[in-house]
């Protein structure tokens, strides 16, 4: 049985032991814990099982409350490791891809938590953080008012001192530069207004009109005309000086940029504790959240939850070594009343294993439901390499994802999924060689080739499809029996069986000849079954008013006639794929000799890689499309909860896994 067996478990301790209680439960990892609070339990206790001591508010804070606090700290963790990442001296890929997580047992994590001076380390990221952002800031803006007044450089005298002539007026601006030069020619020609030109663009003059007192009529008349901009100019240094004064400014403050980088950069450790001190708090999270879910009295406390049975003798015989006789430890078999609240855990050997990928998509199974992965496993080996069938992609693949496995460092969901690459990739080599196809190229030694045996092709994919549909409809059969349901074994399984297989023999019967006897034995086959399931409901019911519900039932030949139909796309995406892969060999082959042997190489690789990820792609979705509509709609139901053991967070490390003696 691919389902792992399961028992309940229920630890009894005095109150002053649940918090080492519960850190040894989650450093065990296997208890999937119960919520003992949604029973119908009288708790009697109000004093608060959750604390936890906020830096913030510098006091212990309680419940929820310490809940949300955790959340915070683990924000405040993980807002400041973002922040040093950024100025983190990466490794090379290589040495990035196979560096390994620090390993540490739980004692040493638990004593880093109390050594690491996190607080410091967040404090000093948040500090320098923001100083380069206000240095950022005030480069940004600094370089915008140079701009602004650089232009200007010209300029021996500022508006303030040009307020203090007494005799003769002045004011400083702009007007625009345009191709008749208008406005430049209104202020040349103007019998009383004097002007200095300080700059010329292709957009604007930069001018000084000078005037005398009983003039400052004109002067305003003169700047309407001319469109004068007047310079708004708060310093008190010429705009030469103050540029000088800026660009100094500007290089100490880059110059301590730099050295914040620097500094940064040079926190190697501090990231590596702040992500160690990330995982424990994750872990204190989730071993106080699990509070939540516990039986409390005044002076005792309840643990209860699911074990898998294989592992109960080594959690028990840890559970006692750390707390002997201070536990009362009782097991319990799953009841009938229990069945849809047991966890489900699969447990499948190492080459069926990764296809509870595809059941996973789908649904796990209940606890008394069987694993459909065993049986999904060759159906979906099978439809895959046939849709995508090239020996080339095929070795790629598998040697691929040994390679990855054997060197990278990776997390055990891309472990699973490049398994689960590694043995398709078999499949893909499997049915390259039967197709011929190695690259797109043609090979000698292929049994079908896909450019003329399109019909044997297409016969064998509507037969793994009739296969399928037969086994489904077993599986159907095995479970009703199971159950003792034995007219929906016949009904919703051997009738359809039968049905089908009296169609194909009556289209035997009529299309080859000398094949008539099985025309005539299909015939009444289909006719039979064909009764049979329009009077199952009615003898189920003993009722001849659930014969509508047989009619309706036997509408669904027309559904299996669709599902035959359905599994030609095995034919259909690996002709495509194949006829892909040799048009783009034969567009290479119209390169000349030079092309072919640098260009070429590129292109071949490039436009390879395009038809492999487009096939193997089509092969995923189908081939699951297949299984869950065709396959797991005969016999599958689904909804089962996933084992979710109380553990410890190893995102950024590994806890090692503690031996029991």
């Amino acid at each position: 049985m691919a389902i792992s067996q399961m028992q309940k478990v229920t630890l009894i301790a005095a109150r002053e032991h649940l918090d080492a209680i519960l850190a040894s439960v989650q450093r065990l990892r296997r208890v999937h814990v119960n919520n003992l609070q949604e029973e119908t339990i009288e708790l009697v206790s109000d004093t608060p099982l959750i604390r936890h001591y906020d830096v913030e508010q510098q006091a212990f804070v309680f419940e929820d409350e310490a809940l949300q606090s955790i959340i915070s700290r683990r924000q405040r963790i993980l807002h400041a490791i973002e922040q040093l990442e950024v100025y983190e001296v990466k490794g090379k890929l290589w040495e990035t891809l196979t560096a390994e997580k620090p390993a540490m047992d739980f004692d040493t994590f638990r004593l880093h938590n109390d050594e690491f001076a996190e607080q410091t380390v967040i404090k000093q990221a948040n500090h320098l953080t923001t100083r380069i952002r206000e240095i950022d800031d005030y480069l940004e803006k600094t370089q915008e008012a140079i701009d602004k007044i650089v232009k200007w450089r010209e300029l021996d005298v500022t508006p303030e001192q040009l307020r203090q002539f007494q005799y003769v007026k002045a004011v400083i601006g702009t007007i625009p530069n345009v191709e008749s030069n208008a406005y430049i020619d209104l202020i040349r020609k103007h019998p009383n207004i004097e002007h200095k030109i300080i700059f010329l663009n292709d957009f604007e003059y930069g001018l000084i009109l000078f005037y005398q007192d009983n003039e400052r009529e004109a002067v305003e008349d003169l700047m309407t005309q001319a469109r004068f901009n007047k310079l708004e100019y708060p310093y008190n240094l010429l705009p030469r000086e103050q540029v000088a004064l800026w660009n100094d400014e500007i290089e100490k403050v880059k110059a301590e940029r730099i050295a914040i980088i620097e500094q940064m950069k040079n926190t190697r450790d501090e990231l590596a504790g702040l992500k160690i001190q990330a995982d424990y708090v994750n872990t204190k999270y989730a071993r106080e959240l699990a509070k939540k879910k516990l039986g409390v009295t005044q002076h005792l406390v309840a643990i209860e939850g699911w074990i898998e049975k294989d592992e109960f003798a080594i959690f028990e015989t840890s559970i006692r070594q750390q707390f002997g006789d201070e536990i009362v430890i009782r097991t319990a078999e799953v009841q009938e009343d229990e069945v849809e609240n047991v966890p489900v855990k699969l447990k499948n050997n190492p080459i069926i294993a990764p296809f509870e990928l595809i059941t996973n998509m789908y649904a796990l199974p209940k606890y008394n439901e069987m694993d459909p992965t065993p049986f999904v496993m060759p159906f979906y080996f099978i439809f895959f390499g046939m849709m995508v069938a090239d020996l080339g992609y095929g070795l790629l693949t598998v040697l691929g994802s040994l390679f990855a496995l054997k060197f990278f460092n990776l997390s055990n969901s891309m472990k699973g999924m490049l398994r689960f690459g590694f043995v398709l990739g078999i499949s893909v080599c499997i049915w390259g060689i039967i197709y011929g196809s190695f690259f797109g190229f043609t090979m000698p030694i292929g049994i079908f080739d896909p450019n003329t045996d399109v019909i044997p092709i297409l016969l064998i994919s509507v037969g793994l499809g009739l296969i399928n549909i037969f086994t489904a409809l077993g599986l159907n059969i095995y479970l009703n029996l199971k159950a003792k349901q034995y007219i929906d074994a016949y009904a919703s399984g051997l009738a359809w069986i039968l049905l089908v297989t009296g169609l194909l023999l009556l289209g035997l019967g009529m299309l080859v000849p000398g094949y008539e006897i099985f025309g005539t034995i299909g015939k009444w086959l289909a006719i039979l079954n064909a009764l049979g399931i329009v009077i199952a409901p009615c003898i189920k019911s003993k009722s001849f008013a659930s014969m509508g519900w047989g009619l309706y039932d036997l509408y669904g030949t027309t559904s299996y006639i669709g599902d035959l139909v359905s599994y030609s796309r095995l034919m259909a995406l690996g002709l495509s794929g194949a006829g892909m892969a040799m048009a783009f060999n034969m567009l290479l082959s119209f390169l000349p000799i030079w092309g072919k042997f640098t260009i070429g190489v590129v292109l071949f690789l490039l436009l390879h890689a395009v038809s492999m990820f487009l096939s193997m792609l089509s092969a995923y979705v189908h081939g699951a499309r297949l299984i869950f509509v065709e396959f797991f709609s005969k016999f599958f139901t689904g909804g089962g909860k996933p084992f979710e053991p109380l553990t410890i967070s190893e995102e950024y490390v590994t806890i090692n896994q503690e031996k029991v003696k």
